[in-house]
């Protein structure tokens, strides 16, 4: 009741009861309940860690084959079978005689140096009869002389002679010669090298005695005019187990009026072209993309230090561009095949590697000795004041 005849007022204040400090199964010792997810989403991690194992062992796998794709050894066959073997013919051969003789070539090419462009081999050569597995009788094998020379001409014909005396019918020895290319493109260097083979029988054109292999590829071709020649086709097993690089070969049998025919037509000009394995570049490009990426991770992280006045962390971008720096000549000599003298990749990557992170780490040492001075200073003038004031 008003006692002042005025009206009267009420005030309710509304408030919501405070929040529970526990759930309704917390006093019985329950456990908080969680959110749970479908089958599906609760799989999907394992799922993802188990493709990306699949991955990395698919990704083995193709590595593991590309390493290997390019390696084709060369083994002696027993068999002297020159048709039905594994024994490949220039592709323009006349079709031999059956029945003829013939001259299987196995070509290995046991080394390639790319500093000095020379290409080794491993040659063996048979005497045989077509589509006769056996040794050819005495009557039927004839003194065979088999040359090997470069195809510019510049050199001496490497000969090797067959049923000559005491010599058999096979004969084998080993054979350099200089490929073209320049190793400064490394790791997409090429190289090409060519080799002209030939296999003969040599008479005396007048009483048709044997003339020994070595004269008349020593007197040139003018001196050869008296000998009468009987020309052997040549089938070949070519192989090459040189571990950072690999080789396509081609065959071309010459005629007599080829400029390379030096010795007479049936000679055969052997091109090989030489690179590096797939794996060798990739690792290479692999390596090149590495280091640049950790080297300009490097200059961004001393652009922000300088820029943001980052103090704390300057001393430990200091310590990875020194480290790295002085892990980049590891890394470029640890890429497979890298010559030591100065390549494409290196003009476009190791020099300017090095010269940026050199220059992060001298400005990162600058900045830090600037900021030591200056606070220096400001605390210098800040006793000053102090003690003036006082």
């Amino acid at each position: 009741m008003d006692l002042h005849g005025g009206s009267q007022y009420h005030s309710v204040t509304m408030s919501s009861p405070p929040p529970p400090s526990t759930w309704a199964g917390e006093e019985t010792g329950e456990r908080t309940p969680k959110k749970r997810f479908s089958f599906t989403r609760r799989m999907i991690p394992y799922i993802t860690i188990i493709i990306f194992c699949l991955a990395i062992i698919v990704a083995v796998i193709v590595t593991g084959v590309l390493f290997n794709k390019s390696v084709r050894k060369t083994e002696n066959k027993q068999s002297l079978n020159l048709v039905d073997g594994d024994w490949e013919p220039p592709p323009n051969i006349p079709e031999p005689a059956p029945s003829s003789l013939a001259v299987g070539v196995t070509i290995s090419m046991r080394n390639f140096d790319p500093g000095s462009s020379i290409l080794s081999f491993d040659m063996e050569a048979i005497l045989a009869k077509l589509d006769d597995p056996n040794v050819p009788e005495a009557a039927d094998a004839i003194p065979v002389c088999f040359f090997v020379t470069d195809p510019e001409g510049l050199r001496s014909p490497l000969i090797l002679s067959m049923n000559y005396g005491d010599k058999t019918d096979t004969n084998s020895t080993s054979y350099n010669t200089t490929a073209d290319g320049s190793i400064s493109h490394f790791p997409f260097d090429g190289y090409s090298g060519a080799l002209v083979i030939g296999a003969q029988s040599l008479t005396n054109a007048t009483d048709n005695s044997v003339v020994p292999c070595a004269e008349p590829y020593d007197r040139g071709v003018s001196g050869v005019d008296g000998v009468a020649h009987t020309v052997l086709p040549l089938y070949f097993q070519i192989g090459q187990d040189m571990d950072p690089f690999s080789a396509h070969t081609s065959l071309q049998q010459l005629s007599e009026n080829d400029t390379l025919a030096f010795y007479g037509d049936g000679t055969v000009l052997l091109s090989a072209t030489i690179h590096r394995r797939e794996v060798v570049r990739f690792f290479a490009v692999l390596m090149f993309i590495t280091t640049w990426l950790v080297t300009l991770g490097v200059v961004i992280a001393t652009a922000v230090v300088l820029l943001k006045n980052r103090q704390t962390e300057r001393f430990g971008i200091v310590a990875a561009s020194t480290a790295l720096l002085f892990a980049l000549p590891s890394l470029r000599s640890a890429t497979p095949g890298i010559p030591n003298t100065p390549t494409v990749s290196d003009a476009v990557g190791y020099f300017w590697q090095i010269a940026l992170l050199s220059l992060s780490t001298f400005v990162l040492l600058c900045h830090a000795i600037w900021k030591m001075m200056d606070d220096k200073a400001e605390e210098e003038g800040t006793n000053k004041k102090s003690l003036k004031a006082e």
